[in-house]
This record gives structure tokens, sequence and C-alpha cells, in this order.
């Protein structure tokens, strides 16, 4: 049976004989065997937010159904699910009845309505996945909001909720915050096994800084879309807290070539010992100098591009190599062609510690607790890692050559904030400045 439907928003004139063109209802205009019937699909919408001749509601504009939002696609996808619903019918009847019609579509718009979930559960970690692909994010950074998801899903499981864009409140990211640091999961190597504990204040700040970069993405994406999401952050709301750094702890330029010439029985620490010694000589991070390979190496200069800038600003960084470093690395000649005998992560930052104790370098720091951010005394064989090895290389050279030549080995691009980190201004430097008064 032959028939026709168009979908458009209605056509009215208001008291004043001024055609309405806000918050417009959508009807179905359905035509056979010389009658026509008026269906009103539920939606409405502003008239320049419909394309009258594509009969759909236009992309990323939104309508609203019974007073809740929706967005374009949800209205365009019902309008097809009624238009197969509808040639199905005409096309197993000769005879067409209205009453049967409309509960057809009745049907039809009350299954698609079940069917949509709430755009504020759907939407809110789908949104995460958009904010990847929009702002192209860094692999690292990446990494991090994945991380940043993980711990939202198990703090969801831990109180029994649901978390929405509607009850991210104040209340809610201070309960999130006390989790991250007092109740989360997060590995940490300790000995040859892995325990779990909660995070550092300064990691829990820098995942909830991660949040509020998403929160202010997603608040922009909605707004085009015309729904407004409220801002729990801010001054008027909940702070991220800066980042609080104490002073860097790192071995001297003596203390390292201790552990250089140090005899040491243990193969495996004799390892470990000329993988953080070529480290403090090269201040690459850790996670560049496991992937070294010979090819790196041209006229005894090392030449890397440090991954956290690869896909960002990439910077090729140029090291000329010491004495101690090749010779380092004469003693290894791997089928592989990397650089040295390299271990995960977790296992190198255990045994330094191990390879500490052995060498006898002990001596008492001063050092922030990473969880109560209050100064304490510790040995620095209980708290060396990998990134001492960084800190080594930056901060023994402080001082004493231009701090642009410094960055241009460690990676460190001209003003960065990082790099006050790296270096601590020695007693005798500040002797020096104080006989130029």
């Amino acid at each position: 049976m032959k028939y026709n439907v168009i979908f458009a928003p209605e056509k009215r004139k208001d008291k004043q004989g001024d055609l309405i063109i806000n918050n417009v209802p959508i009807f179905a205009d359905i035509r056979f065997a010389g009658t026509r019937m008026f269906y009103f699909t539920g939606f409405r919408i502003d008239a320049d937010k419909f394309d009258n001749k594509a009969q759909k509601a236009k992309r990323e504009s939104t309508g609203n159904e019974g007073g809740r939002k929706v967005r374009y696609n949800v209205i365009n996808d019902r309008f097809g699910l009624m238009r197969a619903s509808l040639e199905l019918y005409f096309q197993s009847v000769e005879v067409a009845d209205k009453k049967k019609i409309k509960a057809l579509l009745d049907d039809v718009c009350k299954k698609a309505q079940q069917q949509v979930p709430e755009a504020d559960e759907a939407e809110f970690y789908a949104m995460f996945e958009k904010y990847h692909d929009v702002c192209n994010l860094s692999k690292g950074r990446k990494v991090k909001i994945k991380v940043v998801i993980n711990h939202l899903k198990r703090y969801e499981a831990t109180r029994g909720l649901k978390i929405t864009f509607d009850n991210i409140t104040v209340d809610l990211l201070r309960d999130f915050e006390y989790y991250l640091m007092n109740e989360s999961t997060s590995p940490k190597a300790k000995s040859d096994t892995v325990v779990y504990k909660p995070v550092s204040i300064t990691t829990a700040h820098n995942l909830i800084a991660l949040f509020r970069a998403y929160w202010n993405f997603a608040r922009k994406e909605l707004k085009r879309q015309g729904i407004e999401l409220h801002q729990p952050f801010g001054s008027e709301g909940y702070q991220v807290p800066a980042e609080i750094y104490g002073q860097p702890v790192y071995i001297t330029a003596a203390e390292r070539d201790i552990l250089f010439c140090a005899e040491i029985e243990s193969e495996r620490l004799q390892r470990v010992r000329d993988i953080f010694v070529f480290q403090c000589l090269i201040g690459t991070r850790v996670g560049d100098l496991c992937k070294l390979t010979k090819e790196n190496i041209q006229n005894n200069t090392l030449t890397y591009i440090p991954r956290k800038t690869k896909e960002g600003k990439p910077v090729t960084v140029s090291v000329p190599l010491h004495n101690k470093a090749l010779e380092i690395l004469s003693r290894y000649d791997l089928p592989d062609g990397r650089l040295l005998p390299f271990i995960t992560d977790q296992r190198y930052n255990v045994y330094l510690k191990e390879l500490f104790r052995e060498v006898g370098i002990n001596r008492i720091v001063t050092r922030l607790n990473p969880n109560t951010k209050e100064p304490e005394q510790v040995r620095i064989c209980d708290i060396v890692s990998s990134h001492m090895a960084r800190r080594a290389f930056v901060g023994n050279l402080y001082g004493k050559v231009d701090n642009g030549i410094i960055g241009s080995m460690s990676g460190h691009v001209p003003g960065s904030k990082a790099f006050a980190r790296y270096y601590d201004v020695s007693k005798d430097l500040q002797q020096e400045a104080i006989s130029k008064l």
C-alpha cells in the first residue's frame, strides 16, 4: 500500500500572528489512501535547529522530550525506527487503520525511549574517549587519564554509587581525594614483590588536576549541545592544591665516583651499579634509558628524542659521553643492540636500595614525606630511585655551566618550571654570591 511520511516542526502562530520558532513540537505527517494523520513524535526543538529538507535535527543540536534534553542523534534515530515500522506496516496491509498506526508508533516510541540511556550516565565515561581524540593528547597523558578512570571506577565500587555528571560535587571530590590517599590501591615495589598502597598527596592532586582538565573539556562540549554543566572546581568550589616539592635529593659527584670504583661481589648489583652511574652521566629518564641502543651513539655522543616530547614538540637531546660512561659501555656487547642489560623499573629501584646499602652510601637527608608533606630525616639508601640519577646529572652541573647547556642535555626546555626541581643551590654557590656583594 502506498503512503508518505514527513517529519517536521509544527507551523503555528502566536496571538500576535508571528510564527512560533522556539520549542516547537515535531510531528510525523502521514498520508495514505486519501487520508492524512498527524502523530506527535514526543520531541520539541527550536525551528532553526531542524533541517526541513533532510527531515532531521541538525548535527550537534539538541531538542527535548518531556523536559529532558535530547541530542540530535537520538531524535534522528527515533525517526528512522518510525519510518522502518511504517514501511513494514503498509507493506503488509491493503487497508490501513489510523488507530493501528497510532498504536504501532506508540509502541515504537515507548521502546526507543526505554533504550535511550540517561545521557548523564551514558556519556560520562564516553566523554573521556572523546577527550582523547579531540584534544590529541600525548600517549603519556592518555595513560594518566586511564589511571584516573580506573580510580574513579574503583571509587564507585567502594562507595556503592554511580558517577554521573550531575553528582560530581565539591563534597564528592573531597571524598575522592580522601579515598585516593587512604583507601585506593596503586602498585608499589617492595623487596621482590609488588604490594598495593594508597597514592601520595602529590599523586592524588595530580590525578584530580587531570580530572579537572577533563571536566572543563566536558563543559565546553556539552555547552555546544545546549547543556549547561555545573562547575565544582574553582574559587567557589573544590580547589586542587598546588604541588609541593621539597629540596631535591641526589648523590654528589663524589658519591657517584664511589659507586663507580666500588668492588662489588654480586654480578647483579654490578650491573645495577653500571646502569645507575651511566644514567647519572647522561641525565636521561629511565623510560628513555632502557630503549637506547648502539645506534643512538655517534662519535662518542649520545643522541635521542625523549619519549615525553615525541608527540608534542619533539626535542632532540645530545649528550657527549663522559670517559666513565664510555668505560661502562665497553663492558657490554649485547646481541640485540641495547646499550646496557636493563631490568624492569620496579626491580631496578629495589636493587638500587640494596646497592647503596652494600656500598655504604647511607647519609641522612631531609625530604618532604610523600604522604604527609612534612619534613623528615631518612637515609638516602632508603629512598634512592632511578630518577635520583637524573637529578644527580642536573644538580651536579648546576652553577658550573649555563642552565641552557644543562637543559639541552637533560631535555628541559628554556624556562621549564620542572627544571628547578632537579637542583639545589649549594653553600659554595651561596658563599660565592655573598663574596660579590
